[in-house]
């Protein structure tokens, strides 16, 4: 055997023994992820935006649980944070068990039930459902572990292991991900574990070396896989008792949107375009009222649906978007849209987006649609049909 041959074959011996040494190194961090039955961390949050040369940074603890019998998920959670620029007086929370979720973040509390209405919780493409979706979820260990086996099986990723290794003065075993799409790197992934495989540290930059770079960095600052949490400590009873003035304010007081109904519809006036649009100029008219924000995953299919049942039934749309409007949207329907109408939704009782207003000539609210569901444009053409049917028959007064 030649001289270069050896070394080729030496070299390839090698190669297959950090090959194998990496495949086990991540085997036995993702056997480590779905083996964690209770855990709980603290940790620090930082997104980076370069082109606005602006972070925002979140202080957040997370509690988890597996559970092996909840066929939808396989656990539980509940993530309580704060942004440091945030001004609500409350702690944000997202939880969720067995077939109940719960959002609350921007003022707003957004609540889903499997039972009740299983749409939120389908998988749509690339998204996950509500309950598997959201800033933080990522972070969950079943999660990452997911994350990790996913990356390996991909020909587009570059996974590279490097075991008992020194990140930021720190012992740990490190994963490098290099995420290519057709070629060229759309995001990298640093991850850094624990011995006893707990995760130590985390760091993504989307888009490396463009103008819209984006980094997002987590810190633990505490891991404990041995926290002994009651029974009842994700259910909904349990939320009541730790955010009870969130559910007070949010769901069964003066916010509710679903209490508004038979009520005068609050006076507003905001911009529309160079000038305003106020409230009493639908005086005389139905009106089909929709609050959106840019985020909601169902406010287009809803915001389509108004539209053609507005031009179908007569009324006069008005969709109302809590940040700004987005440019260039198609408006058949020649809706009034307006931007900017946070105040004004908290004024209707609005916690959740899309929420739907149906009016009467007079303003009077008689019907109001949180959400969606796969049957809302006949709920809402029914609650049309009995808007009409009452004033066709009310005597002249």
């Amino acid at each position: 055997m030649t001289h270069h041959r050896l070394e080729i074959l030496l070299l390839g011996i090698f190669t297959g023994l950090a090959t194998l040494q990496a495949q086990e190194g991540l085997d036995r961090i993702t056997a480590r992820l779905d083996s964690i039955t209770n855990y709980r961390a603290t940790f620090s949050y930082f997104v980076t935006l370069p082109i606005t040369d602006s972070d925002i940074e979140y202080r957040a603890r997370l509690d988890y649980r597996r559970e092996p019998a909840d066929t939808l998920c396989g656990y539980s959670y509940l993530i309580d944070y704060k942004a440091e620029n945030d001004t609500c007086p409350y702690p944000n929370f997202a939880a969720y068990s067995r077939g109940n979720c719960f959002h609350f973040d921007r003022n707003r509390l957004r609540e889903y039930h499997y039972e009740s209405n299983p749409e939120p919780f389908a998988r749509h493409g690339n998204y996950p459902g509500v309950h598997c979706s959201g800033l933080f979820a990522e972070l969950f260990p079943a999660e990452i572990a997911h994350q990790l086996r996913e990356y390996r099986q991909r020909a587009d990723c570059r996974v590279q292991f490097f075991p008992d290794t020194l990140v930021q003065g720190a012992r740990c075993d490190a994963i490098l991900v290099t995420d290519s799409v057709r070629g060229e790197v759309a995001r990298t992934l640093l991850y850094t574990f624990a011995p006893d495989g707990l995760p130590l540290y985390r760091e993504t930059e989307n888009n490396p070396g463009h103008l819209g770079s984006q980094t997002v960095i987590v810190r633990y600052e505490s891991s404990n896989a041995h926290t002994p949490f009651p029974p009842d400590h994700f259910d909904e009873s349990h939320l009541l008792q730790d955010y009870g003035e969130v559910f007070r304010l949010y769901r069964e007081g003066d916010f509710a949107a679903r209490d508004r109904v038979g009520q005068m519809a609050p006076p507003f006036s905001l911009p529309w375009g160079e000038r305003r649009f106020a409230s009493t100029q639908l005086k005389g008219q139905p009106a089909l009222l929709l609050f959106l924000d840019n985020w909601g995953e169902f406010c287009t299919p809803v915001r389509r649906m108004a539209e053609a049942l507005s031009l179908q039934e007569g009324f006069t749309p008005v969709f109302l978007y809590a940040d700004q409007q987005p440019a260039s949207t198609p408006n058949p329907a020649g809706a009034i849209v307006l931007g900017e109408a946070a105040k004004t939704a908290g004024a209707y009782g609005v916690t959740g987006f899309p929420t739907l207003f149906l009016l009467d000539p007079e303003g009077i609210i008689r019907y109001v649609k949180v959400g969606y569901t796969p049957s809302l444009t006949e709920e809402v053409q029914q609650a049309i049909r009995q808007i009409q049917a009452t004033h066709t028959h009310r005597p002249p007064q």
